[in-house]
């Protein structure tokens, strides 16, 4: 039997205008996956879902933008000379510099 999270379904879809990027997160789970923490909220011993929700967007979408100026900062750190040197290496057969790009993972359900 499917577990409660197993059992969630989250669909992004993204929106641009010229200013503004749009993310409408949607997620669907059976009500009855929620009865004991509804009834918890009532009583007010916890809070709700949507406040560790925003939480969680939040910091995902800071370490996505994160991700990439620690990238773009790994790409400046390299001066030019270096960059053109390790480009004729990697045409010659060989390279004694590492290879500093890391691929980007993007989910999207």
């Amino acid at each position: 039997m499917p577990t409660k999270t197993e059992r969630t379904k989250v669909q992004v879809k993204e929106s641009s205008t010229l200013d503004l990027r749009t993310f409408d997160i949607t997620l669907t789970a059976p009500v009855s996956d929620f009865q004991l923490t509804d009834l918890l909220k009532q009583r007010g011993v916890i809070d709700g879902v949507e406040v560790q929700l925003k939480q969680v967007v939040k910091q995902a979408l800071e370490e996505y933008l994160n991700s990439a100026e620690t990238l773009v900062a790994g790409l400046s750190t390299n001066s030019p000379s270096q960059r053109k040197a390790r480009a004729s290496d990697t045409r010659n057969g060989g390279s004694s510099q590492p290879n500093l790009q890391t691929p980007l993972t993007v989910e999207k359900a």
